[in-house]
């Protein structure tokens, strides 16, 4: 892949991921959810009953984490808790009647946000250019299990940056706003908001912390009709972050191109599944 192609593939997986979050906020009462609390939320839905330290393993996230999602996810009954009658010692996390209809909002939410998502699903997955391609399954996957293969593809991604950007140094946000500060260059602080979904003092909290981070700086005097306007610019150490995601598309490209074209042909008829130029049994 040449520059141009990933920033492109790089652009798009952005904008996927902004709005699979923000579908899952909405539905889950969530504020701009981490992948890693996505990941726990879909284990627990797809298991029903499940012991904190099993979402524990698939989510990455460490136990002081998973108390607090849990904490909250009682406080807004949707769970309760109980001993595991497996290992009395181990916690259980059993949804709600009210959880399972919050569950099924998500699984309705997530099937239409497949279906309306196969043009740009489609377009990430021929952008990628893999190499080969594996057969789609023939019966649709469950949505909640399409959202954490999707999100475990992204925890991938964040991964491949350099410790000072992950290990809990960059929230989901501050990485969707250095990425687009990195790929458009010249951006001004009102810039983000619209894309962040939060108001200009969030915006602003969000550009403070990327710049006591060392990922961004604030100049002034690059726009010449407007001396007193501020533009973004990314450090080395952002460009270096970003430039490593990129780097890791690159590597996972196949993956990512085979799991895109399965978002793309989501409960579509076999004979109309895939767009021109994609083969019917690309996918993974």
């Amino acid at each position: 892949m040449d520059a141009s192609a990933r920033n492109r593939a790089m652009d798009l997986l952005g904008r996927f991921s902004d709005e699979l979050t923000h579908l899952f906020d909405d539905a889950f009462g969530t504020r701009w959810a981490e992948i890693e609390d996505i990941l726990a939320i879909a284990e627990l839905l797809r298991a029903r009953s499940v012991t904190t330290r099993r979402l524990a393993d698939s989510s990455g996230l460490d136990r002081r984490a998973i108390s607090r999602m849990v904490v909250r996810l009682r406080s807004d009954e949707l769970v309760t808790t109980r001993p595991s009658q497996a290992d009395k010692r181990a916690v259980e996390v059993v949804l709600t009647d009210r959880g399972e209809r919050r569950a099924d909002v998500l699984r309705t939410s997530l099937d239409g946000f497949f279906r309306a998502s196969a043009n740009i699903a489609h377009e990430i997955s021929e952008g990628l250019h893999p190499a080969s391609t594996s057969p789609l399954p023939r019966e649709p996957a469950d949505a909640v299990d399409l959202l954490r293969r999707v999100c475990e593809a992204g925890v991938a991604l964040v991964n491949t940056m350099p410790g000072t950007a992950t290990e809990g140094q960059l929230a989901a946000r501050q990485r969707a706003a250095l990425v687009q500060i990195v790929s458009q260059g010249g951006v001004r602080p009102n810039d983000l908001s619209p894309a962040l979904g939060v108001s200009r003092a969030g915006v602003a909290y969000i550009v403070d912390q990327l710049c006591a981070k060392g990922f961004v700086s604030r100049r002034r005097g690059a726009v010449p009709e407007d001396r007193r306007a501020v533009v973004l610019e990314a450090t080395a150490d952002g460009v270096h972050a970003v430039q490593a995601v990129m780097d890791g598309i690159e590597r996972q490209r196949e993956s990512l191109a085979n799991l895109f074209a399965e978002v793309a042909n989501w409960h579509q008829p076999v004979d109309e599944a895939a767009p021109a130029g994609l083969p019917a049994n690309a996918g993974g």
